[in-house]
């Protein structure tokens, strides 16, 4: 039985950064207190994902079906930035405050999320947005939340970042299986309106994806969906060379 004190809760907003703009830290330590409610009356001791279906019906255009010999074999959320550059070598002909910033990849530390997505679908959605608005120096008290409610020490089963070449790398090692994947986009849709906006802004949060494989050991599709924020500065204008995006998402991992 997972217990948190509210002051607790209140306690970890004071390191939420205000650049997120919440309409107040008691949303989030709301959220916190609904979702340890509902996690006090689900059992999480079978975590078999075999009727775990993903939502890629919430979007105008819908992402095609995983491979019909897959499973699914993993639910993560990951947690980071998208990264962008401005540094272009501004000119008089090529300013910097009307130049699009441009994609550089992205790094994410990778939550194990199987328990709670096999238990409550509605339940594993919600973390994206709170774990996408909590700073990352506190999503130990995150991590240690899902820790307690899934009975598990290794709640960080990966790392996602870009390769030397530019492909989106996922490594689910720490899982204890010698499990990655290599991966390159099969499709992109934009990530459906949020019914409410309790954090963020409409229109920030970046495309859903389905990846395939280019290399891989264990796994060979990805989907990215339930995205949170991550999409870039419309322009340059004010922003550093180096620009990184806070963002989370729900990674699913087929095999």
């Amino acid at each position: 039985m997972l217990h948190i004190h509210f002051k607790v809760l209140i306690v970890a907003t004071t390191c939420l950064s205000g650049a997120f703009a919440l309409p107040g830290p008691l949303r989030l330590a709301s959220t916190f207190s609904e979702i340890t409610t509902e996690l006090q009356h689900i059992t999480l001791g079978n975590c078999s994902l075999k009727d775990v279906e993903l939502p890629i019906n919430d979007t105008k255009v819908k992402l095609p079906e995983p491979s019909p010999h897959l499973d699914l074999k993993y639910v993560v959320i990951g947690r980071g930035t998208q990264n962008y550059s401005c540094n272009f070598g501004e000119s008089v002909h090529h300013p910097k405050k009307s130049s699009t910033p441009k994609a550089t990849g992205a790094v994410a530390t990778l939550f194990d999320a199987s328990c709670i997505a096999s238990q409550s679908s509605s339940l594993l959605h919600e973390f994206p947005a709170i774990m996408g608005h909590t700073t990352l120096g506190s999503l130990a008290f995150l991590a240690e939340t899902l820790a307690l409610s899934t009975k598990t020490s290794n709640l960080i089963i990966g790392e996602h970042y870009f390769n030397a070449a530019g492909d989106p790398f996922f490594d689910l090692r720490l899982s204890g299986s010698d499990t990655w994947i290599v991966s390159k986009k099969d499709a992109s849709v934009n990530a459906p309106t949020r019914r409410s906006q309790p954090f963020g802004k409409e229109g920030s949060d970046v495309p859903w994806l389905k990846l395939d494989c280019k290399d891989c050991k264990g796994v060979k599709e990805v989907y990215r969906v339930m995205t949170v924020d991550g999409v870039a500065p419309s322009t340059c204008d004010g922003q550093n060379d180096a620009v990184l995006v806070d963002y989370a998402a729900e990674y699913w991992f087929y095999g």
